[in-house]
């Protein structure tokens, strides 16, 4: 019996799927994902579950959408009732490994891997802090400029390599035996650091970064965006946006070699003859659109993500422009590898759009969720929860987008006549049957009580999954002997602070155990 494929899932963090070279991006270097591309199945319309790390993460792995496995906020774990895309493969013969970032809270830090060598395995943040004087926070564009780590020592370096170590030792030892590997790489999330040969490629080269828009227009957007407007234009000065842009176009162009470094590395040993292989990112980053830095948004450069899928019977260069989530991928390399599939995911088999991806449409939509008051601390936004304006759900269809934000507005935007997502259509009366059905679809197998009602009794459940460890650097080593080692203890000297609340702490290791 032939080898099943072997399969190479590589995840970026936060990276806007407008900044690539074949999407036509006129500034930034992308080469090696530009040559992926060119063997690859191109999704034109990819969206994630939920606009935040954690969350995403979560519903990738169990193939489900955010409101079905407890994904919220940062730093929920993944409950042991959910069969994880990884744990499917690893019982049906695959063997199984995650390298880099997964941002999981609780004590199940493998989540379905039979193996994890690398990554922040303390349930911390993962990111490492930038300046080194910033642990054990890091700052988001406030941070831009070139990096004090040692480039061995940068994460992104040692994902790529610590992959490859993985799957070349375990070709020599059991060549016979299916390998699924995660190569979890967290550029381009701040903080906005690169090697100084990267950050003085763009500095300068750029145009200028969007400007937040002036008060009083700040009005025509609903309160829900409006928030993150005002804390884009109240905390970032433009010099520091202008900075921050420059920084995540070198960080973009790191995060390709690093990349480059892996894919190469596997040609050149003749591991990538059976492979398929994903490009995706967890969400997207606002990049200064409408004048906001981040994610967590119904817009576009937040929900919307690259994906890029290439393998055997794949004829490269082609576009699908039907809708897909990244929670199908896990059905979808089911059928790949002529596994069955799970009973009771969300995602949705869409293989055929690799073969026929110019007529394929296994969905007519994708969801997006986000849930601000979904975190897994009794802190305020916690006791905010019956407050409007905390929590939104989106619709994407190929051309069509319609958002809800609980307690707030709803918005209809036409991608295609408006792509700035400018244009609020949902009470224009030439779009109210195209509002009704979309509605109709958003409300299917979902409801706000029913989010807040799940919560709450997760909540009730904390306790049995946390880990009961503290956080001390960034990563860890899982040596074969069980033992995790501080990847970084020389870099931060296991420093325990205390974060002011202050602008630039844009993350932090939290300060509590599990």
């Amino acid at each position: 019996m032939a080898k099943k494929p072997d399969i190479l899932w590589l995840l970026s963090d936060q990276h806007n799927k407008k900044v690539t070279g074949y999407e036509g991006d006129a500034f930034v270097q992308t080469p090696h994902l530009d040559a992926l591309a060119e063997s690859s199945v191109i999704f034109d319309t990819a969206v994630t579950p939920n606009p935040l790390c954690t969350p995403a993460r979560i519903c990738m792995l169990t193939g489900k959408e955010a409101h079905h496995c407890s994904a919220y906020t940062n730093h929920w774990p993944v409950f042991p009732e959910h069969l994880t895309w990884p744990g499917h493969f690893a019982d049906n013969g695959y063997r199984t490994c995650l390298v880099g970032k997964m941002h999981l809270g609780g004590k199940n830090q493998l989540a379905g891997f039979q193996h994890r060598p690398y990554g922040d395995l303390r349930h911390g943040v993962g990111h490492q802090p930038d300046p080194l004087a910033k642990f054990p926070g890091y700052a988001n564009v406030r941070s831009a400029g070139i990096t004090e780590l040692p480039e061995t020592m940068l994460q992104d370096f040692v994902v790529a390599h610590e992959s490859l170590a993985f799957i070349r030792e375990h070709a020599d030892r059991e060549p016979d035996v299916p390998w699924f590997l995660c190569a979890s790489f967290t550029r381009p999330h701040a903080p906005l650091t690169a090697p100084g040969r990267y950050i003085r490629k763009y500095r300068g080269k750029l145009p200028p970064a969007e400007k937040p828009p002036l008060r009083e227009d700040q009005t025509s957007y609903e309160p829900y965006a409006r928030n993150f407007i005002e804390k884009s234009s109240s905390l970032i000065s433009r010099e520091e946006a202008q900075a921050g842009y420059e920084a995540y176009y070198a960080c973009v162009d790191f995060l390709d070699d690093c990349i480059g470094d892996l894919l190469e590395g596997l040609k050149k040993d003749g591991l990538l003859d059976n492979t398929y292989i994903i490009y995706t990112a967890d969400h997207g980053e606002m990049l200064g659109r409408h004048g906001i830095w981040g994610k967590k948004l119904y817009y576009e450069p937040s929900m919307s993500v690259p994906l890029l899928i290439s393998g055997p019977g794949i004829t490269g260069g082609k576009r699908a422009a039907g809708p897909v989530s990244t929670i199908d991928l896990y059905p979808t390399f089911c059928t790949l590898a002529g596994l069955p599939i799970p009973a009771g995911l969300d995602g949705v088999d869409v293989s055929s759009m690799l073969t026929d991806p110019e007529n394929a449409r296994p969905r007519d939509f994708a969801a997006s969720s986000y849930f601000q008051y979904g975190i897994w601390w009794d802190t305020e936004d916690a006791v905010n929860e019956q407050l409007p304006h905390k929590a939104m759900r989106v619709i994407r269809e190929e051309r069509w987008k319609y958002a809800e934000v609980e307690q707030g507005e709803a918005l209809l935007f036409d991608m295609a006549d408006d792509p700035e997502e400018r244009i609020n259509l949902v009470q224009d009366p030439a779009h109210q049957d195209r509002v009704q059905r979309m509605r109709e679809k958003l409300y299917t197998n979902f409801s706000w009580a029913g989010v807040h009602r799940k919560l709450a009794e997760d909540r009730e459940r904390r306790l049995q999954v946390t880990s009961g460890m503290k956080p001390t650097t960034p990563n860890q080593y899982l040596l074969a002997d069980g033992r995790l080692v501080d990847a970084e203890r020389d870099l931060y000297d296991a420093r325990w602070i205390v974060i002011p609340e202050e602008p630039e702490s844009g993350g932090h290791i939290p300060q509590y155990f599990g």
